[in-house]
């Protein structure tokens, strides 16, 4: 009887590895040698202990039998942390990964084909990332790309499929490598709007955003004026954002303000005010002893702020706040204390009031 129990035992154990996506215990060395023996590629989970999604993965998506199948038929699969593991930590730094969890698709001589960024919580939604992943192969593209390959169609393939792969360095470089191959007219035209519609790719500041503030007009015909709007107010939003908290340095804050000064979009008054923020910190981050500056910022901190969305402010409401904290005199400090308590009975916005309750407290 405890045979035929232990018996059954192992073949459930079988069926339940089966129907699920095999990662084997093994090392990176190991799987290549096995996916070319058996003609597959290798398959990485890159994790840490931290992260919820990476988690959800493991317990929601790999699981099931209709992916597993899929994916043992085409990957020798493994999973490392990038934390503990050696092969977790060399990865890491051979591709960069910079989110959680990166999935890569590697070949048996580790030249990477394809990666896959984020979760993704259907599996059947997962199988279909993957095989576009099998099916766009980076690796030769990047030979094809290497060997000198110029021309506009490839390089705009190989840009689209390193975008998807969330490959930004290299999709930067092949973005400029298009940019020479194409005649300026040719780049307003819709079917390259993809490149100036992606922030990660055309930040203010960039080559292509300042294309298109120079060809506006083109850009307004070919994808409509509300449309393009719409992306540089963006753009100008999150460039202001990050110069006021720090996140980037002031040098282009007056080239931003020439460039912004013809357009007339939603939150224009916003951006104004921005605007003002940002140019009054510059002044005063350049003085910090000099208590009219710092006085001006907190001015319009008092006046401004109250009428802000929570949504809005809470992107740099802390380090405006803090610096004035810290760079003020003793009435100044108890200004700004008194702006916390404002704001913290006012908002809306949950997660500011947490942070400002936390600061209260202490």
């Amino acid at each position: 009887m405890k045979k035929r129990l232990l018996v059954c035992a192992m073949l459930l154990c079988a069926v339940v590895t089966f129907g699920q996506t095999n990662f084997q215990v093994i090392s990176l060395s190991e799987a290549c040698k096995q996916a070319k023996a058996e003609g597959k590629l290798v398959f990485v989970d890159l994790y840490t202990s931290w992260c919820g999604p990476c988690k959800l993965m493991a317990t929601k998506v790999f699981p099931d039998p209709q992916l597993g199948e899929f994916m043992n038929q085409h990957f020798v699969c493994v999973k490392y942390n990038t934390e503990e593991d050696d092969d977790g930590k060399m990865l890491m730094e051979m591709f960069n990964v910079q989110a959680y969890p990166t999935f890569l698709l590697l070949n048996s001589n580790r030249e990477l084909e394809n990666q896959i960024v984020a979760a993704t919580l259907d599996p059947l939604e997962f199988m279909k990332k993957v095989d576009g992943a099998i099916k766009a192969s980076i690796a030769s593209l990047k030979k094809q790309y290497a060997d000198g390959d110029r021309q506009p169609a490839f390089l705009t393939n190989y840009l689209q499929q390193l975008l998807q792969a969330q490959m930004m360095p290299e999709a930067q470089e092949v973005r400029s490598e298009l940019f020479k191959a194409l005649p300026d007219a040719e780049k307003s035209k819709r079917e390259y709007w993809y490149i100036f519609d992606n922030q990660m790719l055309s930040p203010i500041g960039s080559e292509a955003m300042d294309f298109l503030f120079t060809h506006f007009k083109q850009f307004c015909e070919s994808m409509g004026e509300e449309k393009v709007l719409e992306r540089i107010s963006m753009a100008f939003e999150i460039k202001l954002r990050d110069m006021i908290r720090g996140r980037e340095r002031m040098d282009d804050l007056d080239k931003l303000v020439k460039q912004m000064k013809p357009h007339h979009f939603n939150s224009r008054s916003r951006m104004d005010v921005y605007v003002s923020l940002a140019q009054l910190l510059r002044d005063a981050h350049a003085d910090q002893t000099n208590e009219k500056k710092i006085e001006k910022v907190l001015l319009l901190c008092e006046k401004e702020f109250p009428k802000l969305d929570g949504e809005d402010v809470v992107w740099f409401y802390f380090p405006v706040t803090m610096f004035l904290y810290g760079s003020g005199t003793p009435v100044q400090q108890e200004r700004v204390m008194k702006l916390h308590e404002y704001t913290y009975k006012n908002t809306d916005h949950e997660p500011l009031r947490i942070g400002l309750g936390n600061m209260l407290k202490k």
